[in-house]
């Protein structure tokens, strides 16, 4: 799988939200970042380049775009591959690490106290 850049990954979260989705809807769907359209429309051909998204079917002229890559799956991978870089491969360096420099947001997050025992 080839790398997705954090613009790709955007462009991914909204095709992720719905099954099948075209060019308008994923431009809405991003309506809240300072992009143009052939901005937006330049990602969605990275993303197919990469085999990250594919055209389920063509209506006219417009495509519907799906995605060919499961999140749980690139969320997993990417994960794994941030821990590899950053902690060795342990995941319980990893979660140390967040737990110790992200205490109070855990604590307002969870609504529990978590102690320093």
């Amino acid at each position: 799988m080839k790398r997705i850049s954090n613009a790709e990954l955007e462009v991914m979260q909204v095709i992720w939200s719905k099954q099948n989705i075209t060019s308008l809807e994923i431009i809405k769907g991003l309506q809240h970042k300072s992009w143009n359209d052939n901005t937006i429309r330049t990602l969605i051909n990275r993303l197919i380049y990469k085999k990250a998204v594919g055209i389920a079917k063509k209506e006219g002229k417009t495509y519907i775009y799906v995605s060919l890559i499961n999140k749980d799956e690139y969320i997993l991978k990417s994960s794994n591959d941030f821990v590899n870089q950053f902690f060795n491969g342990s995941i319980s360096d990893c979660i140390n690490f967040l737990i110790k420099h992200n205490t109070e947001k855990l604590k307002k997050e969870l609504a529990v106290d978590i102690s320093n025992d």
